[in-house]
């Protein structure tokens, strides 16, 4: 988690994306984990903008415009399965947000189970939600995987003893670069940045309300990354 730098500065070519007019009321939003987090913040500025948003969580959010909570365990198939029936064409833009972080013991605590539990939520549940929304998706429809620069084989150096969220993050990268080969919508993975959440600590340098604005303005601005990018939330390309 501590890899994330800072957000680039304001001048930068991404804070131009960031602040660009976009369109976003009317349009269809499916977020998971949305109940808590950078997932609560990016339903709040989706709800602010008039969007029409499926908050998919296991206990829902703030009664917010717009908003439905949809009942949604992201370790359990047929939890998935239900969300995704209760989801009506067309969806525009699928936020996969829900993950966990895990054990951070390092190497002397790392468990064959619980790696498989961070992998069974962090990459099997996004990947078995997308399959189960693939006949609501709009054809140019936007999903969008939250991952992490600690899952950056290039630039994920990282001193925290998470080695199972890295090695998910790693995995869901690899994930979207298939899906991107094997869907028509864009599909791309978003570093969200070192933000202060319950996962990220009260430690952490950047702020969730900024980064899910930027995060929104980015996807449904006039430059959201191509298929199979992986970028941080300014719209700037990390190393796989």
């Amino acid at each position: 988690m501590s890899s994330s730098p800072s957000s680039p500065p304001a001048s930068s070519p991404g804070s131009k994306t960031a602040s660009a007019p976009i369109g976003i009321s009317g349009t269809t939003w499916v977020v998971t984990g949305a109940g808590r987090g950078l997932g609560l913040w990016l339903t709040r500025h989706l709800s602010a903008q008039g969007a029409r948003v499926l908050a998919l969580a296991r206990k829902p959010g703030p009664d917010l415009p717009g908003v439905t909570p949809v009942a949604y365990d992201q370790s359990d198939e047929s939890s998935i399965r239900r969300a995704a029936s209760a989801i009506a064409a067309p969806v525009d833009y699928v936020l996969h947000n829900a993950a966990i972080r895990g054990d951070t013991g390092g190497l002397a605590t790392l468990t064959a189970d619980h790696l498989a539990e961070v992998m069974r939520i962090n990459v099997a549940g996004p990947l078995l939600l997308t399959r189960a929304l693939l006949p609501a998706l709009a054809p140019d429809a936007v999903l969008s995987f939250i991952s992490s620069r600690a899952g950056s084989f290039t630039e994920g150096h990282d001193p925290d003893g998470d080695y199972a969220y890295c090695l998910s993050k790693a995995a869901l990268n690899r994930a979207v670069a298939k899906l991107a080969d094997d869907l028509p919508q864009r599909v791309l993975a978003l570093h969200p940045g070192w933000i202060a959440t319950d996962m990220g600590g009260p430690g952490a340098p950047d702020d969730p309300d900024e980064a899910a604005r930027r995060i929104v303005a980015l996807l449904a601005g006039p430059a959201c990354p191509p298929s199979g990018s992986f970028t941080d939330n300014w719209g700037l390309p990390i190393a796989p």
